[in-house]
């Protein structure tokens, strides 16, 4: 090995279509994918599809919530609403942070604190955080919670059952990711002013939360219910779009109105 990747070793889509490819060759269960440093997992279902980056967290929040751990559980503002939901089926409620490791690690630890310890954390980039083993993103634990998951699921089905199935019992969203970059022209005192803007404007129409950048969540009846969210990056010179519906269509058109702000 030279350290030297074929592409982006980021677990995305694009990236994992050899895997994809592999697992409906060998009529394999499920996929496995993680990154560099393995803190995110992303898996792939027994038809070689990838089941996307915000249900990995939402597996193992199901499986924990389902086996009897109750307690807090904690995203960022960027994850998936099938997470809000399931902790709400389990009635346990959902708390969400900044975006970033730390501040999720933060925020469980303020909870631990106050004494309502969490039942599990995580982010939707495919980071699983379980406090009973550590609070942080760790990819083989949150594989360990998807496997045990998936053989509860077959043993309740007598003997039946695939990934595919098991997330089909989960909430249903479609989350759509853009990004746009900044320049000389473009800066992130720019970005602010407009986040400022989009925040005065839509605050009166949706629940607006701006501890890192604006998230917007509308349940609004003529179109269905969608979140964006709209923050400079911590890592990279950009800022990110992302925004979520019950259809891919309805995400995409969330992402495209918002990109305009910034047109």
């Amino acid at each position: 090995p030279t350290g030297i990747f074929a592409h982006s070793p980021e677990p995305i889509t694009q990236n994992l279509k050899d895997l994809c490819q592999l697992v409906k060759e060998k009529h394999s269960d499920i996929g496995i994918a993680v990154d560099p440093d393995a803190d995110r997992l992303v898996l792939i279902n027994e038809l070689g599809q990838p089941l996307g980056e915000e249900y990995t967290l939402a597996l193992c929040t199901d499986f924990i919530l389902k086996s009897g751990k109750r307690g807090p559980v904690v995203k960022n503002l960027s994850s998936s609403r099938a997470i809000d939901e399931i902790a709400s089926r389990y009635s346990c409620e959902c708390h969400s942070s900044a975006v970033g490791e730390a501040n999720v690690a933060q925020l469980m630890e303020e909870l631990i604190k106050q004494g309502y310890p969490p039942s599990i954390g995580g982010e939707g980039n495919g980071g699983v955080m379980l406090p009973d083993v550590h609070i942080g993103r760790d990819s083989l634990v949150g594989l360990a919670l998807v496997l045990q998951h998936l053989a509860d699921y077959k043993i309740e089905n007598d003997g039946k059952g695939t990934i595919s199935q098991l997330k089909g019992t989960l909430p249903v969203y479609e989350i759509v990711k853009d990004k746009i970059a900044l320049s000389e022209t473009f800066t992130p005192q720019k970005v602010d002013s407009i986040l400022n803007v989009i925040k005065k404007e839509w605050e009166t129409k949706a629940k607006v939360n701006n501890i890192d950048g604006i998230r917007i969540d509308s349940t609004n009846d003529d179109i269905g219910a969608w979140w964006v969210h709209l923050r400079k990056s911590n890592t990279e010179p950009i800022v990110r779009i992302i925004a979520e519906a019950r259809t891919e269509q309805l995400a995409k058109e969330r992402v495209a109105f918002f990109f305009k702000y910034f047109a």
